[in-house]
């Protein structure tokens, strides 16, 4: 379809629409591009449309920027960073100012919904008179889809030295009118900016602030009959005239391409399409049902009632509707919060407190059979102590008591009481039992605290611990309990931060990041927050994930092999009775990418005999649908009919088995990729088996048993092992180093991030702690080493004071930086100045986490004890002081001479099962296998000589090795060196964590 050209101008439609929001939008990572236009225009658009407030509101799906699409102007730049290309644009405008605002203040409602869809939405407000349509010859001012024309939405900024004024009066008296008078221009409609607005709610996940020196000034939408007529535009009098002083005033034009239109809100009512989505609106117009159209139809649908033979619809303001359909604006600030039950998947665990420790474990191992799952001793620190007993201690203080009174003991640093936990699982649950001690004694000793009465009239101290699930944010349900018990008038449900505070008003307003704690080793994926239940009873809400979750199951194994048991609560079935449905469930992480595995259970569908335990004699589809198919698979052991749902949006595929009238067997096989902040994770195969009785006794019968087989657990820990090997062993290269190492000096990876972090850095360099705190968020987290966390700008402030007093100078020299998502890796080499003159040149990688364009999170690995501990120039203590080596360097000496004799059976004995291998910006592996692989790999290439010692810090379980690594070329026969930092982080007498900084730009090594 195309448009021809009319001499009808309806740029007057667009004048009531005074003042606009406008919203570039790039959709999230891992969603398909049609799955992003379909969810934004018939599931977001529909609610959108409902809110109070607007005039016009269009969605504009666009594809991306390319070079070649307009006809380059000299002076005006048109190039581009892929960063830079969005999929959307959101156009609301509104009669007023005040209208704007309501809809702000009413569009909370949609900030859950955009992490659904978008990974960035960057608004730009316009001010009355700067949104004007200067023609418009499209008839059909609210589209539904494709228009017909060749159209573009252009972006413009202005050239540095050129004031907004100016160029605003160029765009609006000189550029604009020029086109317009133009025969070929279809539509032209100009956006002149405002700052970007970020007025609106947070959504978690979503950037709502733009990197400096990327924002625009400027936007328009010009459109074309057809492609003849933009080539004659191009081509005429009156775009050269429009383009004459451009370079004036025009940094960059950067056109993207419109792909379809929709309209939600029209003359401030809602259209067809907001009504009831673009999807539905395309069919009713298809079909031509003007029944849909009719009032009573259209009352039912945005009321949801009928009553006496008709819809009925509340036009009051009580309802829930205005009787344009919109929701009232004091509706939606009413409304009451999602309850956190869907988030939780029962009771994890139940705490004792006891007081002697090897009689509890006697007691509780021995006597009552529970299997030990994880447990440790010694645990103190700032952090645990604040997340325990902050409640109490505020109490304390507040009271003038001693806090001891209250059964607190003292963990934070380890002088007076420490903290010993085991875990003890049970099959359907676990106990915790929890031991307090004297820091100097050892988990022998009895704890501190006397029994309380242990009659059930009084409480015991114990503990419940509720399960939330894998993949919720458990700082973002802390958040969403407290609200909704503060709601229902639960006011003293708040939970524990792991920051200090000082009152309950400080608890109750401190942020949310700061509720979960995590632990490291046997506890990795261990997750937690506290609180108090409104009776004063002891809560907790924890995950069970990674390592921590491995522990776990085996124990659970353990106890139901034993014990001759059937339940399997964290990861595989349950199975009470012959009448009630068996189900099994395993899950496993994947190294290769999400797309791998999604491709490899297609395949499963195509070729079934390359992944089945049973030989398949033949596969025959019977009919195919829109979502899969419907097929006949027969196998040695049975012939089955089978309906397999493809669900692409949730990379799902479920296989209903149909041929047994007495039962259901289902298979689904689910690939999901874990979102963790600041963390690279692999993707979870996910496998699940469900077989449901459909009459009694049906789970009794012959045919069922080699189902009730399939439900074991370990046989759906197999088969997902099975699938889990093949996708391994068809993925081209480790998915987890797939990149190349290449130089630190090349920085081919950096973004927009990366160019904050260095201004922040110069910052720093000027020694003014006030120009370095600016770039950090007001709850930013900041940790240098080993030094206590600083929580937002002043305790960055506060925390540099020494610093301040010790070093004159830095000087940052970046070696290299990577970006990825909301997240900047710097390695670099940090000089200090110390003001006695010593200089001191040392190794450092940051981790730092942006929130906007800000920075929420710092952590800095170093070793700047050098700079501290060298004695003042002058003193008669020798300058090069060696550090005493301790236990661990030698385990370390041993595994390298382990790795020089390539003995790598007693090589792969110095590590733990889960230990974690990282080279430079290369992803992790994970194992002893895995490391002994990759560096069997790497020596194929290179043959390993010796080591050059340069540096070597020994930090409590941690040891740095500043390093030169010589090789020889296996194929030239070359020599190569490596200069590298080293980072082992122990475990006991076992290495938990080996990080490698080198340059290996000369290795020629692809990982």
């Amino acid at each position: 379809m195309t448009l021809t050209i009319t001499q009808t101008n309806y740029a007057e439609r667009d004048v009531e629409g005074k003042v606009a929001f406008y919203v570039l939008l790039w959709k999230r990572e891992g969603i398909p591009l049609d799955l992003f236009d379909n969810y934004w225009k018939d599931v977001h658009g529909p609610v959108c449309a409902r809110l109070p407030g607007q005039y016009q509101y269009w969605q504009f799906h666009v594809a991306h920027s390319e070079n070649g699409l307009f006809p380059e102007i000299n002076g005006v730049n048109s190039n581009f960073d892929l960063q830079d290309n969005f999929n959307g644009i959101a156009e609301l405008t509104f009669k007023n100012e005040s209208d704007r605002n309501t809809w702000f203040t009413a569009a909370g409602i949609l900030m859950d919904d955009e992490r659904n869809l978008f990974k960035k939405a960057i608004g730009y407000t316009t001010s009355v008179g700067n949104s004007i349509t200067y023609v418009d010859g499209i008839p059909d001012g609210k589209p539904n889809g494709v228009v017909g024309a060749v159209k573009y939405h252009i972006l413009v900024k202005k050239q540095p030295n050129v004031t907004v004024e100016n160029f605003r009066n160029y765009l609006r008296n000189t550029f604009a009118p020029a086109l317009s008078q133009s025969s070929s221009i279809l539509k032209f409609r100009l956006h002149l900016f405002d700052a970007i607005d970020n007025s609106r709610p947070d959504a978690p996940g979503v950037i709502h602030s733009e990197a400096q020196g990327k924002e625009y000034d400027a936007a328009f939408e010009i459109a074309f009959a057809n492609q003849l007529e933009r080539e004659k535009f191009f081509a005429s009098t009156e775009y050269q005239q429009a383009i004459q002083q451009a370079p004036q005033y025009l940094q960059l034009l950067r056109p993207f391409p419109e792909r379809t239109a929709y309209t939600f809100v029209y003359e401030g009512k809602m259209t067809l399409a907001g009504e009831r989505s673009a999807k539905v609106s395309e069919l009713i117009a298809s079909i031509g049902a003007t029944n849909q159209l009719q009032p009573d139809i259209t009352n039912l649908m945005l009321s949801g009632t009928y009553q006496n033979g008709q819809a009925v619809v509340n036009n009051n303001g009580n309802g829930t509707h205005n009787g344009n359909g919109k929701v009232p604006l004091e509706v939606i600030t009413q409304a009451p919060q999602r309850t956190v039950a869907q988030h939780l998947q029962g009771v994890q665990h139940f705490g004792i407190t006891v007081n002697n420790l090897d009689v509890a474990l006697e007691f509780y191992l021995e006597v009552l059979g529970g299997k030990l799952a994880i447990g440790g001793d010694g645990f103190i620190g700032d952090e645990l102590h604040n997340l325990l007993f902050q409640k109490e201690e505020i109490e304390a203080k507040e009271k003038g008591i001693d806090l001891k009174s209250l059964g607190v003991p003292s963990i934070r640093d380890g002088n007076k009481e420490a903290l010993d936990v085991r875990f003890i699982s049970f099959g359907n649950t676990c106990v915790e039992l929890i031991h307090f001690r004297n820091a100097h004694l050892d988990a022998h000793a009895p704890n501190v605290f006397e029994a309380i009465p242990s009659g059930i009239g009084h409480v015991n101290a114990p503990h419940i611990s509720f399960f939330v699930k894998d993949d919720v944010d458990l700082n973002e349900f802390a958040r969403m309990l407290e609200e909704e018990c503060h709601r229902r008038g639960m006011t003293n449900v708040i939970a524990n931060r792991t920051i200090e505070l000082t009152s309950e008003q400080a608890r109750a307003k401190a942020p949310h990041i700061y509720a979960k704690t995590e632990f490291p080793g046997d506890f990795d994926g261990w997750a937690l927050f506290y609180c108090k239940g409104p009776n004063g009873e002891q809560l907790e809400f924890n995950q069970v994930r990674r390592t921590a979750k491995a522990n776990f199951l085996r124990a659970q194994k353990e106890y139901n092999l034993a014990n001759d048991n059937h339940y399997w609560g964290l990861n595989g079935k349950g199975l009470s009775s012959a009448n009630q449905e068996l189900s099994a469930y395993y899950s496993i992480p994947v190294n290769a990418s999400s797309e791998l595995v999604w491709t490899i259970l297609l395949d499963k569908i195509e070729n079934p005999g390359n992944y089945m335990p049973s030989p398949v004699e033949y596969t025959k589809t019977l009919e195919k649908y829109s979502d899969g198919m419907l097929r006949e698979v027969k196998t040695s052991q049975m012939l089955v009919r089978e309906r397999i749902t493809i669900d692409e949006a949730n990379l799902k595929i479920t296989y209903d088995i149909l041929n047994y009238p007495m039962f259901q067997p289902r298979f689904i096989n689910q690939v999901v990729q874990p979102n963790e902040p600041g963390k690279n994770l692999l993707p979870q195969l996910i496998n699940i088996f469900q077989l449901t009785p459909l009459v009694e006794g049906a789970l009794d019968t012959p045919e069922a048993q080699l189902f009730i087989h399939a439900a074991n657990p370990e046989f759906i820990e197999k088969a997902t092992l099975h699938i889990k090997n093949i996708i391994e062993k068809q993925n081209p290269v480790n998915a987890m180093t797939q990149a190349t190492i290449t130089s630190p000096t090349t920085a081919t990876n950096e973004g927009p991030l990366c160019q904050i972090v260095r201004q922040m850095f110069l910052a720093g360099e000027s020694m003014n702690v006030q120009n370095f705190v600016k770039f950090y968020t007001e709850d930013a987290h900041y940790q240098f080493s080993n030094f206590p966390v600083a929580y937002g700008p002043q305790g960055i402030i506060d925390s540099s004071q020494g610093f301040l007093q010790t070093v004159a100078k830095v000087y940052h020299h970046i070696m290299k930086m990577w970006e990825f998502g909301n997240t900047v890796i710097c390695e670099m080499e940090v000089t200090y100045i110390r003001h006695d003159g010593k200089v001191f040149r040392l190794p450092c990688c940051d981790t730092i986490v942006f929130k906007g364009d800000k920075v929420q999170e710092l952590r800095i690995f170093m070793d700047i004890m050098p700079v501290f501990n060298t004695p003042q120039v002058g003193s008669e203590e020798s300058d090069e002081k060696v550090l005493p080596q301790g236990t661990i360097s030698g385990i370390l000496g041993k595994m390298y001479e382990a790795l020089h004799a390539s003995n790598w059976e007693l090589f792969k004995t110095f590590f733990t099962d889960d230990v974690l291998y990282k080279i430079g910006a290369n992803d992790p592996v994970i194992g002893p296998e895995a490391i002994a692989g990759l560096l069997q790999h790497i020596y194929k290439t290179l043959k390993l000589t010796t080591h050059n010692q340069r540096g070597f810090w020994e930090v409590g379980n941690t040891i740095i090795l500043e390093m030169d690594a010589n090789y020889v070329n296996k194929k030239d026969k070359t020599f190569v060196q490596v200069p590298c930092t080293d980072i082992y982080r122990f475990d006991g007498e076992k290495i938990y964590e080996w990080r490698v900084y080198p340059d290996a730009s000369k290795t020629g090594v692809v990982l």
